[in-house]
């Protein structure tokens, strides 16, 4: 089978489960334009998407969703077996994640990584409903996703969680995705509060560092007031489809709300279930830990790697501390986490890299900025090497500028 007759397998599926699901909760109009839509855009193969990060890591992309057309890797297309039925799935996945993109632009503009949350789980949920009416694997599907994502979609399942007990859940999945965003919004104001909106307008936003403390603090206080049964997140069938288990998995966001709201915000038969959130927290917080040394050792390799001025020419030399230049002055006017931790790391490595960079500008600016590796040994050339010379550099043409 070609690449491209088995993508045009898997997005007929897709088409098909998300149909599936938003006919239970669409009318026909907006069917409709679920329809217009699957006829405008084409889904076709292209190379894969990578994306470098300043950790060293190179991030693959299985699909985007461009303003004419999705597109899928060819690699994910390549090794994706159709007879493997979770193989398919994974694949079929991305197209439905894709599908969901494109399907919120009939309504909403894009938001961020609330909406990559929410098309995870949405093609989750579509995949998971129709493997319960179509298929005898009763077995749960999950989307994986990068850690990035993971991170949002353990605030959206959070939140889900609280919508699941009133009810609300899928429909309001839906209405995220192929509906108003208002409504969705405006349906959470009513069940959380009105910080809710605050939060909304945060996680919706590109800096959305801060959402994850809103949303916990926002959780305990709904905890506190309302309660919360916790003791059907362990449900032993949690990894068997159900109805009523269509995209839910563990949200280390929603054990943390829960710690936070206080064991005495929970009935006595729900204390055992409250000891198991405080280890899950205990759990994912020795995982962040671990993740984040994890970041700052791949750094400190970047950086290292990356500047290096061991057996490079003097033109080379030049060229990597113009990029050292640039690099530190485009993360300071970054607020990310990972130029956060470039510009922590990169202090680390070179205390005086601010009065460097300084220096070199001066000199570049008159157009010395050459000149400061004459008469160096390039091959044990150190960065305090190359700041001594820009220091006598500048005090000559000062000295100079008196003897005037």
């Amino acid at each position: 089978m070609s690449i491209e007759e088995k993508l045009s397998t898997c997005t007929k599926l897709a088409q098909l489960y998300i149909r599936l699901l938003l006919k239970e909760y669409m009318n026909t109009e907006q069917l409709q334009d679920v329809e217009d839509l699957f006829l405008r855009f084409s889904v076709v193969p292209e190379t894969n998407y990578k994306e470098i990060s300043e950790f060293g890591k190179v991030t693959i992309n299985g699909g985007y969703a461009f303003p004419d057309k999705i597109t899928i890797s060819e690699r994910d297309i390549e090794v994706t077996s159709i007879s493997n039925e979770n193989e398919l799935n994974k694949l079929v996945g991305t197209i439905i994640h894709e599908y969901a993109h494109r399907i919120r632009t009939i309504n909403n503009k894009y938001g961020e990584m609330f909406e990559e949350a929410f098309a995870s789980i949405f093609a989750e949920m579509c995949i998971n409903n129709a493997m319960l009416k179509l298929s005898e694997n009763k077995e749960v599907f999950g989307m994986l996703d990068s850690v990035k994502y993971q991170k949002y979609e353990s605030q959206v399942r959070g939140i889900l969680y609280i919508l699941k007990q009133k009810g609300l859940d899928k429909e309001l999945i839906v209405e995220y995705i192929a509906g108003n965003q208002e409504i969705f919004k405006q349906t959470c104001i009513q069940v959380f509060g009105d910080s809710f909106n605050d939060y909304f307008d945060t996680i919706t936003s590109r800096d959305n560092n801060g959402s994850e403390e809103m949303i916990i603090n926002i959780i305990a206080q709904y905890i506190k007031q309302n309660g919360l049964n916790i003791s059907n997140y362990w449900d032993n069938d949690i990894d068997q489809l159900s109805p009523n288990n269509l995209y839910f998995s563990g949200s280390p966001t929603l054990c943390r709300g829960i710690v936070s709201a206080g064991k005495e915000s929970f009935k006595p038969e729900e204390q055992e279930f409250y000891s198991r959130c405080e280890y899950s927290v205990k759990v994912a917080n020795d995982e962040v830990k671990f993740i984040e040394q994890e970041k700052k050792d791949r750094m400190r390799n970047v950086i290292e790697t990356r500047y290096s001025l061991t057996g490079k020419s003097s033109e080379e030399i030049h060229d990597i501390v113009i990029d050292l230049c640039s690099d530190y002055i485009q993360h300071q006017n970054r607020t990310d986490e990972e130029s956060k931790i470039f510009m922590d790391e990169m202090l680390k490595w070179m205390p005086t890299i601010r009065e460097f960079i300084s220096k070199f500008k001066k000199l570049r600016a008159i157009g010395l900025d050459k000149n400061i590796f004459d008469n160096l040994d390039l091959k044990s050339i150190t960065y305090n090497d190359i700041m001594l010379k820009i220091d006598n550099t500048i005090n000559t043409i000062e000295n100079e500028k008196k003897q005037i």
